[in-house]
């Protein structure tokens, strides 16, 4: 059997070799992409623990700007009481205590929103401190797997230099009419598998039955034979 021959048996060989070469190459390619997928999640988890923060500063904010206008108004009352006392006409009077009463009415509607902000505050700063704690350690969950895959992108670049010098070696082994026909199918099918073995007359590459005159070139001539149906190098395993 055509299989169990040692010039076949290089030829399986280099194609094994070109599949973990395909396999290495297509993760070296995504994984870039990977790295960025985690990049970015890891902007979106810091952006929500930005928001969070932003949200509880600036309840902080207009709790300040309520506090200064709130006393500012208490201020201006206490100056109208004053003045109240100084003036001599009920009309003044009168006109002074309206000006008050506006400003204690205006004073209660800032306490009122005032209070309102503070209860706000505490769930605000609430949430940000749950944010900022349970995010950050996913933070740095991500940042150790990006650090893996970095580290990762390395191992499969100096993996990828050591199997091309492999299978430079793997080439010169094989007999150069099953190099050309191995080549040749290369060309024609786009990524691996190139050979497959024939399984119950399927070729195990597209899972297709294969024809009579296939399998009897393999099992009866037992010469090189690609499968009528996708074209991928097919034998028999036993």
């Amino acid at each position: 059997m055509l299989s169990s021959q040692p010039e076949f048996q290089n030829l399986l060989l280099l194609h094994g070799r070109d599949r973990r070469f395909y396999k290495l190459k297509m993760e070296l390619e995504l994984n870039p992409l990977d790295q960025n997928r985690v990049r970015e999640q890891i902007g979106k988890e810091k952006l929500s623990i930005e928001i969070a923060l932003n949200e509880w500063r600036e309840l902080e904010t207009k709790n300040n700007s309520l506090e200064s206008e709130i006393i500012s108004i208490s201020d201006q009352v206490n100056r109208l009481k004053r003045q109240q006392l100084e003036v001599k006409k009920n009309e003044e009077y009168s006109a002074l205590q309206n000006e008050i009463n506006s400003s204690l009415k205006n004073q209660s509607l800032l306490e009122d929103e005032q209070l309102d902000v503070l209860m706000r505050i505490d769930d605000a700063r609430n949430t940000a401190e749950i944010a900022e704690n349970k995010i950050t350690l996913k933070i740095q969950e991500l940042e150790k797997k990006l650090s893996s895959m970095e580290q990762r992108s390395e191992e499969v670049q100096k993996d990828i230099k050591t199997l091309e010098s492999e299978i430079e070696d793997a080439r010169k082994q094989v007999e150069p009419q099953f190099l050309s026909h191995y080549d040749r199918t290369k060309t024609v099918i786009s990524k691996p598998p190139y050979m497959a073995p024939v399984e119950d007359q399927r070729c195990s590459g597209c899972n297709l039955r294969v024809s009579n005159d296939v399998v009897s070139s393999i099992l009866v001539e037992r010469k090189i034979t690609q499968c009528d149906q996708c074209g991928r190098i097919v034998y028999a395993e036993r």
